[in-house]
């Protein structure tokens, strides 16, 4: 009895520790962003304030009085809006295809899928090219569809739906059929329900892979109306107080993302048990 209880401390104490050391760089880069030195901060400077916070916030507006670089605040803006289309659009489309391609008979649904699947082969960069073109020819310039239709992760989060969803039991499409549901009652009352789990996990994955776009909202928004947060970063001195609330800020989001999908697993794990 004591030998196990001293091995459940331990666990503790290295969990907490490995804990610790893991998100110390997170914690460095937002204390320093309070400093208005930076990384590079001495003596006055190196006190961390909400003024220093404020003080290289301003260093954004001030740039964008006297460039054309965009304000904190659309950036801001822009790689929200960016991150939340990618990842709405991506798991809406990517459900209902999965879903059509585990429950509709025929060769054609298989063939559709790896035809999805084979994409993961051909990502933005390697057409960069002829997406922009084929943007250029569909009036998408400059346009919000234009910067999140050709870079949705779609043949990822379709190959993870289709293997959640071929894993639910027959029988519960068996009793609905017998109960009357059709193809979309069984998809809102019972395939929802039952994925909460990959769905959080989908949407969490592409709202980090749209949050953290550079090469595409860059090539896309000609007129640089479409200026996401991870383009401010080379606005700034990697180090500087100006980048740190940058790094820091562009953090936040899929952290607190992650931590909100852990909390549904708690939820879906308890409720499961």
């Amino acid at each position: 009895m004591r030998r196990k209880h001293f091995g459940t401390v331990l666990d503790h104490i290295l969990l907490v520790s490995f804990t610790i050391v893991m998100s110390a760089p997170l914690g460095l880069v937002f204390w320093n962003a309070g400093k208005t030195g930076g990384l590079s901060a001495r003596g006055q400077d190196a006190v961390t304030s909400m003024d220093g916070y404020l003080e290289n916030l301003a260093f954004f507006r001030d740039l964008a009085a006297n460039t054309k670089a965009a304000d904190f605040s659309w950036m801001l803006s822009s790689s929200m809006f960016l991150a939340l289309g990618i990842a709405t659009v991506t798991t809406v489309v990517a459900f209902l295809a999965a879903y059509t391609m585990t429950r509709f008979p025929g060769r054609i649904p298989k063939i559709c899928f790896w035809i999805t699947v084979a994409t993961l082969l051909f990502p933005v960069e390697a057409r960069i090219l002829s997406t922009f073109d084929v943007a250029a020819d569909l009036g998408l310039i400059d346009t919000w569809p234009g910067a999140i239709l050709p870079v949705l992760p779609l043949a990822l989060a379709t190959l993870v739906f289709r293997q959640h969803l071929k894993l639910i039991p027959e029988e519960i499409f068996e009793a609905a059929l017998m109960d009357g549901a059709g193809a979309i009652r069984i998809l809102r009352d019972f395939l929802v329900p039952l994925s909460k789990a990959p769905i959080g996990a989908v949407f969490l994955i592409s709202f980090v892979f749209g949050w953290n776009q550079y090469l595409w909202p860059l090539i896309i928004s000609v007129d640089d109306h479409i200026y996401p947060l991870m383009r401010g970063l080379n606005l700034v001195v990697t180090g500087s107080g100006p980048g740190l609330v940058v790094a820091s800020v562009s953090m936040l989001p899929p952290l607190l993302l992650v931590l909100g999908f852990l909390r549904l697993m708690t939820q879906l794990t308890a409720i499961r048990s």
